[in-house]
């Protein structure tokens, strides 16, 4: 199990086809494994953020964007 208080790690965790990003299917995916669950309001926010963060809109969250929110 990897230690879920290390950015890196968790981010390995999230993104499942380890390319970089986490996409909204991942994300939930990750969540529901840590038996939390995951709203599409909840989903729509976090991944607006994201994309308003780097301004790519483009639905995925990268490693650089995941670090700007763990650090929150």
């Amino acid at each position: 199990m990897p230690d879920l208080d290390d950015p890196t790690a968790t981010f390995k965790v999230f993104d499942g086809d380890a390319d970089g990003y986490i996409t909204r299917e991942e994300f939930v995916r990750a969540m529901n494994s840590r038996g939390e669950e995951v709203t599409a309001a909840e989903l729509d926010s976090i991944f607006k953020v994201s994309d308003e963060h780097d301004g790519d809109v483009d639905g995925r969250i990268s490693f650089a964007e995941f670090l700007v929110a763990w650090n929150k």
